[in-house]
């Protein structure tokens, strides 16, 4: 499985649910044969346990923007992009103690090469010294950077046509990430076909628990010139209706312009290039950037060719015209004013916070839950090495048991919803609006008030609090056992977990 390598730290991962599965790991562990197959694989999860955050993939249909949103949310210009060989790989972003790229091949020897300045991917394939077809993936060390501590690893995966534009290296990558932002530049009923596909063939838990949709390009909606903002945020919730159960939410960003706001490449140059820019009559301005052709075919506007290249590789047509709008709005703003003013016309701070409140507040849940498949894989296998010492036998029955105690945590079980979510966006399981809404709080709610649809309890709650939350969860759990009683199989099944999670939550709340 692609990882990311590291040591266990040496006070153990943060959050509950992963201590608890390291624990697992340590307690069978010494008792296994060494260098086995299970031993081998607990060591593994125990790597996993020791990143320092969560593993968000960003994945999508080709020409989506995912490298350009990679760049944004990484500070930095260090995935390539556009139509380039290297754009076709799998690729890890981490910090390091300098920049470097650590080449992993496809016959499993691995390499670094030196970093280009300011870090990143070259866009000659060649400059990693091997060919496409040799390369299985690359990992990318970057020193420094405005968010050294930024709580997740990005991995950007190429981008796909179909499922079958998606190589096993690919899929590999996808299946071993925490969490996935799906990249759409012009939503269709195809995205609902790629995630679902994707569900299946790379993590068959990778839907609304754990997916945020993101319309990268709003400024191209429509016919590219006004404000394209209310028309973003319509199709943004309407796709967020149409692919319910396969992501959360579709959250409107404007990729390059976040690029360029997040990033170290805007100077005061720059500035002073859109400071000139304003200086042109609006409707001369206007008809300028119809289009990136127009704008850089301009000859008699106030920048020559070197100025409108380089304001429109940074900003786009869209961005531009914000830009100098921020000018005109601020007067002689500097660079770092203006940087501000762009950050807020990107909408990408309303992305940043989705990840947080949907990414790294479940943090634990989503890292314990795949850190569980991991060792449920290992549980099923055979100890190797002949007839199995007894207490490596006692090892691997207490590892088991000790695996299915934990899932029967409610914010773990909530992973067993998984498939409901994905039936319900196929259509296969039909619910009225009420029990809908409460299927999608179950199965994404982070804590246990949000899975009840409840506020937030204040530190020290009180009983009456505890025991309102235990009767909501009763009244929950009665509501699905009703819908067991359907006609329908796949209602049925779905209907029993969510009342078993009710079930739990009413035990956990109860007053003792």
């Amino acid at each position: 499985m692609t990882s990311v390598p590291t040591g266990p730290a040496a006070a153990g991962p943060a959050g509950e649910l992963c201590g608890r599965v390291d624990a697992l790991c340590r307690a069978a562990t010494p008792h296994l044969p060494p260098g086995g197959p299970v031993a081998t694989a607990l060591t593994a999860v125990r790597l996993r346990l020791a990143e320092p955050g969560l593993r968000i993939a960003v994945g999508g249909r080709m020409n989506a923007g995912k490298s350009t949103l990679v760049n944004a949310l990484l500070g930095r210009r260090l995935a390539a992009t556009g139509a380039t060989e290297c754009t076709t790989l799998v690729a890890w972003f981490r910090a390091g103690v300098q920049n470097r790229l650590e080449v992993r091949r496809t016959d499993g020897r691995r390499y670094h090469v030196p970093g280009r300045p300011g870090g990143g991917i070259p866009r000659d394939v060649t400059l990693l010294g091997s060919t496409r077809e040799e390369i299985e993936e690359i990992v990318v060390e970057t020193a420094g950077g405005r968010d050294p501590h930024r709580p997740w690893t990005l991995v950007d995966t190429p981008g796909m046509d179909t499922l079958s534009g998606l190589d096993a290296v690919a899929l590999r990558a996808l299946g071993a990430a925490d969490a996935l932002l799906y990249v759409m530049p012009h939503p269709g009923a195809g995205d609902a076909e790629a995630l679902e596909a994707l569900r299946r063939q790379a993590h068959d838990r990778m839907t609304a628990l754990n997916v945020v949709g993101v319309l990268s390009r709003v400024d191209e909606l429509g016919d590219g010139t006004g404000d394209p903002w209310p028309r973003a945020h319509r199709v943004a919730a309407t796709y967020t209706a149409r692919l319910t159960g396969l992501l959360s939410r579709v959250v409107p960003v404007a990729g390059l312009l976040a690029q360029t706001a997040l990033g170290e490449e805007f100077t005061e140059a720059d500035a002073a290039l859109l400071g000139r820019l304003a200086t042109a009559p609006r409707e001369d301005l206007g008809r300028a950037l119809y289009s990136p052709h127009e704008f850089l075919r301009w000859p008699d506007g106030p920048l020559d060719e070197t100025g409108r290249a380089r304001v429109m590789d940074l900003l786009g047509c869209y961005g531009i015209g914000a830009a100098v709008q921020a000018v005109h709005t601020l007067g002689d703003p500097g660079a770092r004013a203006l940087l501000a003013a762009l950050r807020e016309a990107s909408g990408v701070d309303a992305l940043v916070d989705e990840i947080r409140r949907r990414f790294v507040a479940a943090a634990d849940r989503l890292r314990a839950a795949a850190a569980l498949g991991l060792l449920d894989e290992a549980a099923r296998t055979e100890l190797g090495g002949g007839a199995p010492a007894p207490a490596a036998r006692r090892a691997l029955d207490d590892l088991r048991a000790g695996v299915a105690a934990l899932r029967r945590h409610p914010l773990l079980r909530q992973t067993e919803l998984a498939p409901a979510l994905a039936d319900f966006a196929a259509g296969r399981l039909r619910l009225s609006e009420a029990d809908s809404r409460s299927l999608l709080r179950l199965a994404t709610g982070t804590t246990a008030a949000a899975c009840l649809g409840l506020p937030e309890p204040a530190p020290g709650a009180t009983a009456s609090a505890r025991a309102h939350a235990a009767r909501t969860a009763a009244e929950a759990a009665a509501r699905w056992r009703r819908l067991e009683a359907g006609p329908s199989r796949v209602l049925r099944r779905h209907a029993r977990t969510a009342r078993e999670l009710c079930e739990e939550l009413y035990f956990r709340a109860a007053p003792p």
